[in-house]
């Protein structure tokens, strides 16, 4: 008998920049004779919180998917499971995501999740389906579990699919990428309809404030250039797609790979292809060639991520990048023509008032057409995290604050005395004066309501601070 599965994607997370594209390949992935499932969107109100109660009560599911796209969405997602179990007592939860991947004996704490599904979910989930439905269920045949048993948690290691070209396609129909696309889904891009995907997963790298490896690995695996490929025909056939942003943990890891993928793109045909890499590509893993290579297979910039103009901080995140080979590498991109979007982080441990000064003579320097400046938040399941957890900075139960709003739920003790959301503000505007026909470019390609309300947080937190 099918099981009634309904995955929810809880409120908080901006449909303008964030869309549900795990339940895309969960549900594609799935055999259709074990599950229907049903999507309970509730970052875009269909439902809203106050009436999932009911909304789970009329659909009755035997199971219920969460997701927690980052730690400091994990409450949310908890007061949605806590609403969706009150009207499915019966039904059996199971959790997946970055947070409950990285974090998942904290997220175990809570009775209400039966289940966590830790790495990559697209074949765990029918494996699970499958051994609930039997009467005496082996849970070793579910990759990744985390489950109790005789008031201990146990783990399974990581989920990871070893082939990636064995996954269908994702369902973009399942998860509504119409709807948010009418409702302003895109992520630095220029309006035309955009559509996230992925090429690759895993990342070699060991940057201790981040969370990649618990979801997908070291291990760079790719899709084959035929299925990016057909993905991307699909894509563009099904719903007019012509801007593809890659959310790869790390792009041009394989410059062969990326290089290749690029002659492809130009190939293609399609009037109007961009291509963006949202998420940022390692600097060091390219050459002038490649980002010329970028710039006519469609890419109009870059996401980069320098983190800090102090050599010192750089080397207390693990980052394996020193600050001079920034400008060289950064002039290389903008020789190819493209526009450079950069990223910083700003009260890392450690970090001293005259760490922070260089910082912002970098990003001065750098002349970057956009500038992201992000308040260090300890990341659960990274080695930042372990590192403050051990020396008693913070609890195991510690949940991040907003990385952009300048708002902190860690504060480094050596910057406890930085207003961090004015310095954020400053550093916006510096960079919008230094160039405003960008500023302009990217406030038309922006979600003002939701840019209004982070500027609302930003004010107030500035006149807390």
């Amino acid at each position: 008998m099918k099981k009634r599965v309904a995955l929810i994607w809880p409120e908080g997370l901006e449909p303008a920049h964030c869309l549900p594209l795990p339940f895309a390949s969960i549900v594609s992935n799935t055999d259709p004779e074990l599950c229907d499932f049903k999507l309970f969107d509730l970052a875009i109100g269909s439902p809203e919180l106050k009436d999932l109660r009911e909304a789970m009560a009329a659909f009755s599911p035997d199971i219920i998917g969460i997701t927690s796209h980052a730690a400091m969405s994990f409450p949310a997602a908890l007061s949605a499971v806590r609403e969706a179990r009150a009207g499915a007592p019966s039904a059996v939860v199971v959790a997946g995501g970055p947070h409950p991947s990285a974090w998942p004996r904290g997220v175990m704490k809570h009775a209400e999740i039966d289940f966590v599904i830790k790495g990559e979910a697209e074949l765990a989930f029918g494996a699970l389906v499958k051994e609930l439905g039997s009467p005496a269920p082996d849970w070793k045949k579910v990759p990744g579990l985390v489950r109790r048993e005789s008031g201990q948690v146990l783990e399974a290691p990581a989920a990871e699919v070893a082939d990636l070209d064995s996954l269908a396609l994702p369902d973009y129909r399942f998860i509504r990428l119409d709807e948010y696309l009418r409702r302003g889904y895109s992520l630095f891009t220029d309006g035309r309809p955009n559509a996230p995907i992925q090429t690759t997963r895993g990342c070699p790298e060991n940057c201790a404030f981040c969370g990649v490896a618990p979801v997908s690995g070291h291990r760079v695996r790719h899709f084959s250039q035929a299925y990016v490929t057909g993905l991307i025909k699909t894509l563009h056939k099904d719903f007019g797609i012509q801007w593809f942003n890659i959310v790869d943990d790390n792009f041009t890891h394989d410059l062969a790979y990326a290089r290749e993928f690029c002659e492809n793109a130009l190939k293609l045909g399609i009037p109007g292809l961009r291509f963006g890499t949202p998420n940022g590509i390692r600097m060091q893993r390219g050459d002038a060639a490649l980002w010329r290579l970028m710039k006519q297979a469609g890419w109009e910039h870059l996401v980069v991520a320098p983190e800090s103009g102090s050599d010192s901080v750089l080397k207390l995140m693990d980052k394996g990048l020193s600050s001079g080979e920034v400008g060289p590498i950064l002039a290389e991109m903008r020789a190819a023509g493209l526009r450079l979007r950069g990223f910083f982080i700003v009260g890392y441990p450690g970090e001293t008032p005259e760490d922070l000064e260089r910082t912002l003579a970098l990003i001065k320097r750098s002349r970057l057409d956009f500038v992201e400046l992000l308040a260090f938040q300890p990341v659960p399941g990274t080695t930042a995290f372990a590192r403050l957890l051990a020396a008693g900075e913070i609890d195991e139960d510690f949940i991040p604050s907003s990385f952009s709003s300048g708002r902190r739920a860690y504060v480094s003790p050596s910057l406890k005395d930085v207003n961090f959301p004015l310095l954020v503000l400053k550093v916006k505007l510096a960079a919008a004066a230094r160039n405003p026909a960008n500023f302009i470019r990217q406030l038309r390609r922006t979600d003002l309501r939701a840019t209004a309300r982070r500027m609302a947080g930003m004010i107030s937190g500035i006149f807390r601070a």
